[in-house]
């Protein structure tokens, strides 16, 4: 009976795997994982995604194999409350042009465990651009800024920068323009990727993959990493944090563009989380 229950919960929860074709490229002297993206004309994120371990790596060599994806799509398994309108938004995305992609006739009728082909290209299509600083992902806020009774540790802590909740590998896109200069995977962190624009550094946390590069030259709204729970967490979400060259944090409120663009329902704000 307790098997039976593990497998209910499995099948009840968002699934974000890839079964497409791929194919392997021999790296040759010379290149740079930027180089092949545009050799191969694919997004660099595809490209970490699909192997993980080039995102922590300064060099890499001539003769090694990537596995690149023919058709690169993330495939989506519907969960149990899940609408086409929920799933467009979690992926910053457009439900219709999902619907058409798919062949669905009715996006009314979604089935717990049916399969959705995400295609890459969808991927941040409704992502606000037109601020300086927009929200990562569109999820639910679980802890502020600022002081907190710490949800592990139990004692009161500072929080330097907010939290947001969602499923596990759903999509993380660059809040603002700018240079990666760390992708790193710490204690507390977790894996993260850390990104300079301006007067300020902008920390993504917790990531199941970081996808992106040290150097690489990210526009907001690209792909960035993926929803998990690593290093000292309570769940899934992503850890967004603001600070300035001198390395002291500031309230991402105060540069995020408020409600009004938001992808967070702000009726479900609560202290404590992750």
């Amino acid at each position: 009976m307790r098997n039976r229950f593990i497998l209910l919960i499995l099948i009840a929860l968002p699934l974000l795997i890839f079964s497409v074709k791929t194919y392997t490229y021999t790296i040759q002297s010379g290149d740079s994982l930027e180089k092949i993206a545009n050799k191969l004309n694919i997004p660099l994120s595809i490209i970490i995604d699909y192997n993980p371990e080039y995102a922590y790596k300064k060099y890499i060599y001539a003769g090694k194999k990537l596995i690149i994806p023919e058709k690169p799509v993330i495939i989506y398994e519907v969960k149990s409350g899940d609408s086409l309108s929920y799933i467009a938004k979690t992926f910053f995305s457009d439900a219709s042009l999902i619907a058409e992609y798919n062949n669905i006739k009715n996006p009314n009728l979604l089935y717990i465990g049916q399969k959705l082909e995400i295609p890459y290209e969808y991927i941040g299509l409704s992502f606000n651009k037109n601020v300086d600083v927009s929200w990562p992902v569109w999820g639910e806020i679980t802890s502020l800024y600022g002081w907190r009774i710490h949800p592990i540790y139990k004692e009161k802590r500072f929080h330097s920068g907010i939290d947001i909740a969602l499923s596990e590998g759903l999509p993380i896109l660059s809040a603002v323009t700018g240079k990666v200069v760390e992708v790193k995977k710490d204690n507390g962190y977790g894996i993260y990727v850390k990104i300079k624009a301006g007067k300020h550094y902008y920390i993504f946390a917790h990531m199941s993959k970081a996808l992106a590069v040290v150097g690489e030259i990210v526009k907001k709204g690209e792909l960035i990493g993926r929803i998990g729970s690593t290093g000292i967490s309570t769940g899934p979400h992503v850890h967004f944090e603001v600070r300035t060259l001198a390395e002291r944090s500031i309230d991402p409120f105060n540069l995020l563009p408020g409600f009004k663009y938001a992808h967070v329902p702000i009726e479900k704000h609560y202290m404590g989380g992750n």
